[in-house]
């Protein structure tokens, strides 16, 4: 799954994170602006054939965003 969140230290930046199907999670980028990590991670659903983006607790389609 790939899970977008807000950076509790700073207020624009988001986190961009991808849990492989073994259970490893991995901050794959840090950026400002929630349009820029909804791009980055519809991106990374379609490398590694993801179903669902996680943005924020908002659990949607890749295609839905």
């Amino acid at each position: 799954m790939i899970k977008i969140t807000k950076n509790p230290n700073l207020a624009q930046w988001f986190q961009v994170t991808f849990t492989d199907p073994f259970g490893f999670a991995d901050i794959v980028e840090e950026v400002s602006g929630k349009a820029k990590a909804v791009r980055i991670a519809k991106k990374l659903a379609r490398k590694e054939k993801v179903d669902f983006i996680n943005v924020e607790g908002f659990i949607a389609s890749p295609d839905e965003l």
